[in-house]
């Protein structure tokens, strides 16, 4: 009898001991280069996701950020992601940024904070406009980022296209080593101010950022509504001199349009209850109130009720 009831609880424990490995959530989250905000502070959310939510197991994915996180959510490879809120709206349209096919595999969670297209160059550089780039090595961003799409944006409200420079598909970090290097002469990074990239970029010299002339903002405002502008100011990095408007988007958090309402839920309150319990700096520009402006594609139904409790107001993705 005795051993009878010692294999039954042998059984017990071993079924408890299933259940609890199957009660555990495994999420993945897109973020972007190890050198860029993205990867930083998607590490510090998942910490605190993980901190306030039980059984929830997140890893943070280092991607090429904005366009391959919103295709490897739709292929179902990852579930959460940071990605920029221009990159929705073409994902959502199909225009040829992806290949005229539409992405629409995901939903908003809410945008977190601004990201600032930094095209730098030397302080001591010859290049003073947009329209200078012609015939210089530039890094455009990986292929695939957001940071491309601006860049590509940002040439031709300079007259340029890629055909007029020279371009490099670098990461945050390789732009920080070629520009050292002397391998390149101009980097766009489209990320939150200040960017360690360029800080690094700063030991060896001292940099400048161009900013858009009085035409140049016209043209984007006309043709990219989704941009604002967006003051660095003065002493930034070493060598700025002054502060320098640039055109800005919105970092966003997305997930799989897919994932269990009270799940989506319990991620929108933790991150927007308790951003204080972060340690990027970043939260000090994270509100649910700013979370649910210059979104351009629904939210899903977890993070509406959770705004809902707010009385802020949102499109819900059916």
């Amino acid at each position: 009898m005795k051993k009878i009831l010692a294999l039954a609880m042998v059984l017990a424990l071993s079924l408890g001991f299933c259940v609890s490995a199957q009660a555990t959530t495994y999420l993945a989250l897109g973020t972007g280069g190890t050198s860029g905000t993205y990867y930083a502070l998607g590490a510090d959310i998942a910490a605190l996701w993980m901190a306030n939510i039980d059984d929830l197991d997140v890893t943070v994915q280092p991607t090429d950020a904005s366009k391959d996180n919103i295709v490897f959510i739709q292929d179902g490879e990852l579930d959460l992601a940071m990605v920029q809120n221009d990159a929705m709206a073409y994902a959502y349209e199909g225009n040829e940024f992806y290949g005229n096919e539409i992405f629409d595999g995901f939903y908003a969670i809410g945008t977190l904070y601004p990201e600032a297209v930094q095209c730098v160059v030397a302080a001591d550089s010859d290049i003073h406009t947009i329209a200078d780039l012609a015939g210089k090595n530039v890094s455009v961003g990986a292929q695939g980022s957001g940071t491309y799409m601006n860049a590509e944006q940002i040439l031709s409200a300079g007259g340029l296209t890629m055909d007029d420079i020279n371009p490099q598909y670098l990461s945050f970090a390789e732009s920080a080593t070629a520009f050292q290097d002397g391998q390149i002469d101009a980097a766009f990074l489209t990320s939150g101010v200040p960017n360690t990239a360029i800080v690094e970029i700063t030991t060896n010299s001292p940099v400048r950022l161009l900013a858009p002339s009085e035409e140049e903002w016209a043209y984007l405002n006309e043709n990219y509504s989704y941009y604002v502008p967006y003051t660095v100011a003065a002493g930034t990095y070493e060598g700025m001199e002054e502060d320098v408007s640039i055109p800005a988007v919105m970092a966003t958090l997305i997930v799989d349009k897919d994932m269990d309402e009270e799940l989506v839920y319990q991620l929108t309150k933790v991150l927007f209850e308790q951003t204080g319990d972060l340690t990027h700096a970043k939260k000090e520009e994270i509100s649910a109130e700013a979370a649910v402006s210059g979104v351009p594609t629904p939210f899903h139904a977890g993070a509406a009720r959770y705004f809902a409790e707010l009385g802020l107001e949102v499109e819900v993705g059916e």
